[in-house]
């Protein structure tokens, strides 16, 4: 266990911790009881004194309240999970439910007879009920016997609702862990073909599901990573693995292309848009790119992007990319015969560390930057003999 402490778990696995409402609720009503019984008959006072000065001016208590709930409703709302939030099954026993929400209602019933009665002065003295009286009693009496059955209605119809709601949330997530089984099968497929459609399945997952689009892009990624052996594999004796070699070197950098361009394509994407991957992190250690496009992504958030030895064949372009927040590392990255073009990258916030590659296998590129343009803050560039490409 001594080792938990260093273990980093992706946060599709880890989600985010919820605080329980009814313990919130509890909490509030707590403190308003306490607040009121210091001084109970200030209280009534002041809210005597709120309920007449709302009837003397309630046009403009009615404008207020249409005022704010047009403010509320006209929120922008952004849609970010498929599923939502996790519906939870209720914790409490059925009669003490209904019996909380009966102590409920005969309070808030206590209360606003005190109003109504401070409101109005009470009714007219008198010695006697007389028989009108009593069968306003009667009435009075069966529409509390009708209020209680339709509280109990109430309370079972909320209790059945909020089953279904388990019951259907588990049934999507179960297609989606469907869904993300099959896909994942699909990239270890021996035909080409079969592997981008996998490709193609787990990027439309991760659209449709937000709260699982980390562990999407984890796969990507680690389709990336696995040993791959190009049509120039002589250049890379150590990728040599029975499993990659197999395959035909040409289709198999399609299939890597197209993860590299999915990736970029949702990158694109702007912040308001629920299908954007921007703010994730995306982890290319070891990985080989034989080309690649990730041209006018934009890099935000919080997301970590790593290139650490990576090995990089022919050019891997961010042309015209935007570096919005976050870092981009190629610490150890290997250039055999290749490049990054950087020509139109813009830096307003995020960090793109080339300053530790490995200086036996530099870029190609001529310069990683045009010469005669400040360096953008953002851009962390090789000392100088890091670049010149090695002779022999």
């Amino acid at each position: 266990m001594a080792g938990m402490n260093s273990l980093q778990v992706s946060r599709a696995v880890v989600g985010s911790p919820r605080a329980s409402r009814v313990r919130r609720w509890s909490a509030v009503v707590l403190l308003v009881a306490a607040a009121v019984s210091v001084a109970p008959g200030w209280w009534v006072q002041v809210a005597v004194s709120a309920a007449r000065s709302a009837g003397r001016f309630w046009p403009a208590v009615v404008l207020t309240l249409v005022a704010v709930a047009l403010v509320v409703g006209g929120r922008r709302r952004t849609v970010t999970m498929t599923l939502g939030r996790r519906p939870r099954a209720p914790r409490i026993p059925l009669s003490f439910h209904v019996a909380l929400l009966l102590g409920a209602a005969v309070v808030v019933t206590g209360v606003v007879g005190l109003l109504l009665w401070g409101v109005l002065g009470g009714p007219p003295g008198a010695s006697g009920w007389s028989v009108r009286d009593r069968l306003d009693a009667v009435k009075v009496v069966l529409a509390v016997v009708g209020g209680v059955g339709a509280v109990v209605a109430l309370a079972v119809a909320y209790r059945r609702q909020r089953l279904n709601e388990v019951e259907a949330y588990r049934e999507d997530a179960k297609v989606l862990l469907d869904r993300f089984g099959k896909a994942a099968e699909l990239l270890g497929a021996p035909d080409a073909a079969v592997r981008t459609a996998g490709v193609y399945a787990l990027a439309a997952l991760a659209n449709d599901a937000p709260e699982g689009r980390q562990g999407c892009i984890d796969v990507l990624c680690a389709y990336l990573r696995q040993p791959y052996a190009p049509a120039m594999h002589d250049l890379l004796p150590d990728r040599g693995d029975p499993a990659t070699v197999s395959r035909d070197p040409g289709q198999e950098r399609q299939v890597r292309l197209a993860v590299v361009r999915l990736i970029r394509d949702n990158l694109h994407l702007p912040d308001h848009d629920p299908r954007t991957w921007r703010g994730h992190d995306f982890d290319f250690t070891g990985a080989v790119f034989d080309g690649g496009d990730f041209a006018g992504a934009t890099f935000a958030g919080a997301g970590i992007v790593t290139f650490t030895e990576a090995t990089i064949i022919g050019q891997l372009s961010f042309a015209g990319a935007t570096f919005a927040g976050g870092t981009v590392s190629f610490d150890g990255a290997r250039f055999v015969e290749g490049g990054i073009a950087l020509n139109g990258a813009r830096f307003s916030g995020g960090v793109v560390d080339l300053s530790r590659i490995d200086p036996a296998q530099p870029p190609t590129t001529p310069e990683l930057w045009p010469s005669g343009t400040p360096t953008p803050a953002g851009l962390r560039l090789p000392p100088p003999q890091a670049t010149t490409p090695q002779e022999g």
